[in-house]
C-alpha cells in the first residue's frame, strides 16, 4: 500500500474509533466506571472503587447498584452520616428496597434518631411484614420505652423475644443487643455474660459488648479474668488508648508496675508502633513515676535514636514536659534548636506544628502563624497544621477560610475526630447548626464514642433542645467509657431533670467509686439532690453535711481542702435556704466559721448570706476586707460588684472593679465583663467597646461577650469595617433561638443595609421581647425601610412608650422618626409617599 494510503486508511480508522466512542451512551459510560469499581474492589482497593463510583453518578444518578456499593463502602469504614444520605438518596429513588429500610432503621438506631428508626420499622412492615431484622430494631425500640417507664413485666416479655430470635436468626446482631441490654438490666448477670459470649463468638469485634463483659467481670471474675479480658480487647482494638490504659491500672492495682512497663516495653519494640508505644510507655511513666521519672525515659530513648527520626519526636515530648511544668523558655529553646539542627521531614512538620501551638500559648501568635504558614507552604495538605490555621481562623471569624481548611484536612484523613469537631465549631460559627450536628456526630463515631467527642456532641444537643438525642448518645458513650466524671455528670444532671432517681443513684455510685478528685463530693451532691427532688430536705441536707466531714477542714495551707470545704458547706446552706430555714443556715456557718476562722471561702459564703438576709453594711465591710487581704483574688471584687451594682451604685461598683483590675498582676475576664457592663451603662461606648474587643481577644467562643461586641460595634459605629466585622461576630446567631441574639444578628444585617435578610431577625426579636424598647425600635427601622409603614408606626410606638424619658442613646431622633412616618402616612392618602429609613446612629 503506498505510504500516503496507509496514511489516509489509519487516520480513517482513528475516526471511526473516536466517532465510535463519541456515540457512547452516558449509560454505557456510567456502567464502565462501574464495572471498573467492582474490579477494583475485587482487587482489594476500595479508595479508587470510590473514585469510579462517583464518576459513575457524573453520567447517571440513579444507577442502583453503584449508589448501593457506594453506601456500603461508607458504611463499612464507619462514615455513619455519609452513608446514611447515601441509603436515604438510594430509597428516593427506588422507595421499595425492602434491606436499605432496615439499614435505615438500624442506622437510626445507632446514631439516638430513634423517630427515624421507627418510621423505617415501620416502612420494612409494609414490604416485608415478617422480616427479622426489622423486628430486631423494634424489640429495641420497645426495650427502650419499657425501659424508661420502669415496664419490669414488658421487659421480660421482650428478652424472651430475643431469645428466641437469637435461637432463630443468630446472624442478626441486633437481637444479640437486645438480649444482652435487657438481661443486663434486669440484673441476671449469670444470663447476660451467657449471651455476651455467644454474641462475641459471632462477631468479637463489638467494642460495647466488650467493655459490658469487662464491667461484669470486674464485678464478679478474678483479677486474672479481668486481666484476660484487657488483653483480648488489646488484641482487638489496639489502638484503642482506653484499653491500653486500663491494661495499665490492673498492673498498677496489682502493684506490679514493672509487669506495666514490660507490656508498654513490648509495644514499643512493635516495628509497626515503635514510636507510639515508646510515647505512651513516657505517659505511664509520668503518672506512675512523676515527671522526672518521665524525663528521664525520654533522655535515654533520644540517646539512643541520635541521628533517626524518632529523635525528633523524643525531644519534642521532651520539650513539651518543660513546657507543661512552666519552665516555657527552655522548653521553646530546645524546640527551636531542634528545627535548626534537622532537615525537613514528615516528622519535622509535626514538631513544627507542636512548637507553633506552644508559641501561641506562650502569646507569640504572630511567630506560630509564620511556622505554620511555612509548613503549608511546603506540605499544603498537612492535617495538624491546617488544623491549627483553621482554629485561628475561626478565633478570627474568618469562617470560610477555616472551613477551606478543614476540608482540604479531611480529603487526607476523612475519619479525624478533631477535624470534624472543629468543622462542627466552625459550621456553628456560621450560624448553621444543622451542618454542625453532622459533624460532631461523625468526630462521635469516629473517635469510637470516646468521651471529649461524646461531651462535645451531648453538649450541643442540649443546647439545641434535642435532650431526647442527648440521652441516646449519653447512654452509649458511658457504656464505651464508664469512667468519665463529665459523662457521668451530664447523665447524672439529665437524670435529676427526669426524676429518674435510680438512673441518678446509678451515675452517683459510679463517680464515687472513681476515687478521682472531686468526684466522691459531686456524687454526694447527686444524691442530696435526689433527695431534694423528692421532697425529703432533711435527709438531703444530712448528705451534704456527711460531704463537709468527709472533705476535711480547709486552711489557707492547703487550697484544694479548702475549696472543697467551703463548696461544701455552700451546698449545706444552700439547702437550708431553699427550705426556709435561713437562721439554721447562718448559724451553722457560723460554727464552720469558728473551726476555720481563715478560710477565704467560707468567709465570702457569709458574706454573700448576710447580703441575701438584708445585712447588706455587713456583707460590703466584709467583701473590702477580703480584697485588702489579697488583691489577686478576684472573688471578692466580684461578688462586691454585684453588691453595689444591685443598690444601684454604678460608680462605685465601677470603682472595685478598676482597683481590683489594677492590683491583680493579670487581668481576671469577669472582672472585665463588669467594667465592660458600667462603661456601656454609663455611656462610655467606645471604651465599653474596648474591654469587650479584649475580652472577645481571649475567648471568642463566649456568647455573651460577642454578642454584646456585635451589638455595640453596629449601634455606636458607622464605618463600613466596624458594620461588617459586627455582622461576622453576629452571624453565629443566625438560628439561636434566642430573641436577644436574634435582634443583634438583625440589627447587623439592617446597618449593612440587607433590610431583607434583617426583617425576619428583627421580627422574632420584637415578638420574643414585648417590654424591650430598643428591639421594637429596631423591628420599625426594618420595616421603615421596606415601607411597611402601618406596622413601622405600631412598633415605633411601642418602642417610646417602653422607652419612657429620656429616651436612650440608640432611640434618639425617634420622635422625629414617628413625626415624619405619620406625615408620610397622612402624604400617602394623596398620592405623596416620601419614606427614609431612620437615623442609624
Amino acid at each position: 500500500m503506498p505510504r500516503y494510503q496507509y496514511a489516509r486508511a489509519s487516520c480513517l480508522a482513528l475516526c471511526a474509533a473516536l466517532a465510535l466512542s463519541g456515540c457512547k451512551s452516558d449509560e454505557d459510560k456510567a456502567e464502565a466506571h462501574y464495572q471498573s469499581a467492582q474490579t477494583l474492589l475485587a482487587e482489594g482497593d476500595p479508595v479508587r472503587a470510590m473514585v469510579e463510583l462517583r464518576n459513575v453518578f457524573e453520567y447517571d444518578g440513579t444507577h442502583k447498584a453503584a449508589r448501593r456499593a457506594y453506601a456500603d463502602l461508607l458504611l463499612a469504614q464507619g462514615r455513619l452520616q455519609e452513608a446514611f444520605s447515601q441509603y436515604l438518596r438510594l430509597l428516593e429513588q427506588y422507595p421499595e428496597t425492602v434491606d436499605v429500610h432496615r439499614i435505615l432503621a438500624e442506622l437510626s438506631l445507632r446514631t439516638g434518631n430513634l423517630p427515624r428508626a421507627q418510621e423505617e420499622v415501620d416502612a420494612v412492615k409494609e414490604l416485608a411484614p415478617d422480616d427479622p431484622g426489622a423486628q430486631a430494631v423494634q424489640l429495641a425500640l420497645d426495650l427502650r420505652d419499657a425501659s424508661l417507664s420502669r415496664d419490669t413485666a414488658r421487659r421480660s416479655e421482650i428478652a424472651a423475644t430475643a431469645e428466641a430470635l437469637t435461637e432463630a436468626r443468630p446472624e442478626i446482631l441486633t437481637g444479640w443487643h437486645v438480649l444482652i441490654d435487657a438481661r443486663n438490666a434486669e440484673g441476671d448477670d449469670t444470663a447476660t455474660l451467657t449471651a455476651l459470649d455467644a454474641a462475641l463468638t459471632r462477631d468479637p469485634a463489638q467494642y460495647r459488648l466488650q467493655v459490658l463483659k469487662l464491667e461484669l467481670i470486674s464485678k464478679h471474675g478474678s483479677s486474672a479474668e479481668i486481666g484476660a479480658q484487657l488483653e483480648a480487647m488489646q488484641r482487638l482494638f489496639p489502638e484503642d488508648t482506653k484499653t491500653r490504659t486500663a491494661l495499665i491500672a490492673w498492673y498498677v492495682l496489682r502493684d506490679d508496675p514493672a509487669g506495666a512497663a514490660r507490656f508498654l516495653h513490648k509495644l514499643a519494640t512493635d516495628r509497626d508502633r515503635q514510636t507510639s508505644g515508646y510515647l505512651e510507655l513516657v505517659r505511664f511513666l509520668a503518672r506512675a513515676k512523676g515527671a522526672d521519672a518521665a524525663r528521664a525515659e525520654l533522655d535515654s530513648l533520644i540517646a539512643q535514636s541520635q541521628g533517626e527520626p524518632n529523635e525528633a519526636i523524643f525531644t519534642a515530648m521532651r520539650a513539651d514536659l518543660d513546657f507543661q511544668a512552666g519552665d516555657r523558655a527552655a522548653a521553646l529553646a530546645r524546640m527551636q534548636a531542634l528545627i535548626t539542627r534537622h532537615p525537613d521531614s514528615e516528622e519535622m512538620r509535626q514538631v513544627r506544628t507542636a512548637y507553633a501551638r506552644m508559641l501561641d500559648h506562650d502569646g507569640q501568635r504572630e511567630k506560630a502563624k509564620a511556622e505554620i504558614a511555612a509548613i503549608l507552604k511546603t506540605d499544603p495538605t498537612n492535617v495538624p497544621a491546617l488544623q491549627q490555621r483553621a482554629t485561628w481562623r475561626i478565633e478570627e471569624d474568618r469562617t470560610d477560610l477555616a472551613i477551606t481548611d478543614l476540608r482540604s484536612a479531611l480529603q487526607q484523613s476523612p475519619d479525624n475526630p478533631q477535624t470534624l469537631t472543629l468543622l462542627g465549631e466552625t459550621y456553628l460559627r456560621d450560624g448553621a447548626p444543622d451542618l454542625a450536628l453532622g459533624q460532631f456526630s461523625q468526630a462521635y463515631d469516629a473517635a469510637g464514642r470516646a468521651a471529649p467527642e461524646a461531651i462535645r456532641y451531648v453538649d450541643f444537643l442540649f443546647a439545641h433542645d434535642r435532650a431526647g438525642a442527648a440521652r441516646t448518645v449519653l447512654a452509649e458513650a458511658v457504656e464505651v467509657t464508664p469512667n468519665s466524671p463529665g459523662l457521668l455528670k451530664r447523665q447524672a444532671d439529665l437524670a435529676l431533670a427526669d426524676h429518674d432517681w435510680a438512673l441518678a443513684h446509678r451515675s452517683a455510685d459510679r463517680l464515687a467509686a472513681l476515687s478521682a478528685p472531686g468526684t466522691e463530693g459531686l456524687a454526694q451532691s447527686i444524691r442530696a439532690a435526689i433527695l431534694l427532688g423528692r421532697g425529703r430536705s432533711e435527709s438531703a441536707i444530712e448528705t451534704l453535711k456527711t460531704l463537709v466531714q468527709a472533705s476535711g477542714p480547709g486552711d489557707e495551707g492547703v487550697t484544694t481542702a479548702t475549696a472543697v470545704s467551703a463548696a461544701a458547706v455552700s451546698a449545706v446552706v444552700q439547702a437550708q435556704l431553699a427550705s426556709g430555714r435561713g437562721a439554721e443556715a447562718r448559724a451553722y456557718l457560723d460554727a464552720q466559721l469558728e473551726q476555720q476562722p481563715g478560710n477565704r471561702g467560707l468567709r465570702l459564703l457569709a458574706a454573700n448570706l448576710s447580703a441575701i438576709r438584708g445585712d447588706t453594711d455587713q456583707a460590703e465591710a466584709a467583701l473590702r476586707t477580703l480584697m485588702h487581704e489579697a488583691p489577686v483574688d478576684p472573688r471578692p471584687a466580684r461578688q462586691l460588684y454585684r453588691l453595689l451594682a444591685s443598690q444601684g451604685r454604678e460608680g462605685d461598683a465601677l470603682a472595685v472593679i478598676q482597683t481590683a483590675l489594677e492590683k491583680a498582676p493579670q487581668a481576671d475576664p469577669v472582672l472585665l465583663l463588669y467594667r465592660a457592663r458600667s462603661e456601656e451603662k454609663s455611656g462610655r461606648f467606645d471604651a465599653a467597646i474596648a474591654t469587650y474587643d479584649d475580652l472577645y481577644t481571649r475567648d471568642s467562643s463566649d456568647l455573651i461577650v460577642a454578642n454584646n461586641l456585635a451589638s455595640l460595634l453596629s449601634s455606636h459605629r458607622d464605618d463600613r469595617p466596624s458594620l461588617e466585622r459586627a455582622a461576622r461576630i453576629a452571624k453565629r446567631f443566625r438560628e439561636r433561638p434566642e430573641p436577644a441574639f436574634k435582634d443583634t444578628y438583625g440589627w447587623t444585617e439592617y446597618r449593612l443595609g440587607n433590610y431583607g435578610a434583617a426583617r425576619p431577625l428583627l421580627a422574632a426579636a420584637a415578638a420574643g421581647l414585648p417590654e424591650n424598647a430598643l428591639a421594637q425600635y429596631h423591628y420599625a427601622a426594618v420595616l421603615i425601610a421596606l415601607e411597611e409603614t402601618d406596622l413601622a408606626e405600631a412598633a415605633l410606638r411601642d418602642a417610646l412608650r417602653l422607652a419612657g424619658a429620656p429616651l436612650p442613646p440608640a432611640m434618639q431622633g425617634a420622635q422625629e422618626q414617628l413625626a415624619a412616618l405619620t406625615g408620610t402616612a397622612r402624604a400617602g392618602s394623596s398620592g405623596n409617599t416620601p419614606r427614609r429609613a431612620p437615623d442609624q446612629r
